[in-house]
């Protein structure tokens, strides 16, 4: 039997949106239609879900379920954010009012995890390989995303196509200081620190990789430049106008990888995406990027067999929220 499934991926500034037919018999998942709406184009959660309804030709009370992964906490009433998004996202109240069926609202990077678990991770075009090697199908996995903000998420999937989720803020952890880093590394990164801790900045990886935090890249290697948004450092970054931050970014990144290679031992793998990476593919073939993964030498052997991928769909999310609301929402 085909059911009709609706999977949002609520951002800061935007709301991705998609239908998926997910056929029970086979348990196929098809992506039909997306959409994308910026949240300033509407006023009201309300308004939203009409644009969202318009751009994919059907209505949210006509599907057999909704998933919505969203960036910030869900207290069963509400979507809160420390910084609040343009309207109240009192999704309880909506979904009573308009008759939703089955509906979750979930943490915004779980989609992205849950889209490893479909056939998606079976076709090439969807993945860059940084370090090809065998995905332990029930081995634990992490999906990594770099955006607006440095979110992750970690889980495990069982053999009768349940999964578990575990909890992380990834965003929020400290930076490291690697026990293997050169002189030279060494005294650029304790000047960073330094330049970030003056500027009354949280010292977490967030301030260095996700999009506000190339700006504080950018400030801290070209002091003498015109101040930048983090859109148009985005731009001078694939212009190669900032080789020096380049590198850098590369080497934190790389390190944050393999943090979390240490933290959570991922034989299925570590997945990346987000606005960040997917601008920036050419940051994963610069040397610093693997030399910051090395910064933290310990059980090189295990760490060189689990596999690192990029995930390049723009429909990751998407596919990843269906395959959520197919498992975990209504009897299909």
């Amino acid at each position: 039997m085909i059911h009709t499934l609706i999977s949002c991926d609520l951002g800061r500034t935007k709301c991705a949106a998609g239908v998926i037919e997910y056929n029970s018999e086979t348990d196929q998942l098809n992506c039909k239609k997306t959409c994308s709406v910026k949240l300033k184009e509407a006023h009201s959660l309300a308004e939203l879900i009409q644009h969202i309804e318009s751009g994919l030709n059907v209505r949210f009370s006509e599907t057999s379920a909704i998933c919505l992964g969203g960036a910030g906490q869900y207290n069963g009433e509400s979507l809160i954010h420390e910084n609040p998004y343009p309207y109240p996202m009192h999704f309880a109240t909506l979904a009573k009012a308009q008759k939703w069926p089955p509906f979750a609202v979930i943490h915004d990077y779980a989609p992205i995890l849950c889209a490893t678990f479909t056939s998606y991770m079976d076709q090439p075009e969807n993945i860059k390989q940084l370090h090809p090697a065998p995905m332990n199908p029930y081995g634990r996995r992490v999906a990594l995303g770099l955006g607006t903000g440095l979110g992750m998420k970690d889980g495990l999937l069982f053999p009768d196509g349940e999964f578990w989720l575990g909890q992380n803020e990834i965003g929020h952890t400290g930076i490291v200081f690697p026990p293997d880093t050169s002189p030279e590394k060494s005294h650029l990164h304790l000047e960073l620190m330094d330049f970030l801790q003056g500027r009354k900045t949280v010292l977490t990886f967030e301030q260095l990789l996700s999009g506000p935090g190339t700006v504080n890249l950018y400030e801290f290697f070209y002091p003498d430049r015109k101040k930048l948004s983090p859109e148009e450092v985005g731009v001078a970054m694939r212009d190669g106008k900032t080789t020096e931050m380049n590198n850098a970014f590369a080497w934190y990144l790389g390190l944050l990888v393999g943090t979390i290679q240490l933290t959570f031992m991922p034989d299925g793998g570590i997945w990346i995406t987000g606005g960040v990476a997917l601008n920036h593919l050419d940051i994963f073939e610069l040397g610093d990027f693997y030399s910051g993964i090395n910064a933290s030498p310990a059980y090189a052997l295990q760490r060189s067999q689990y596999p690192l991928g990029i995930l390049v769909n723009p429909n990751h999310a998407i596919m990843g929220g269906g395959y959520y609301a197919a498992r975990r929402l209504g009897s299909f």
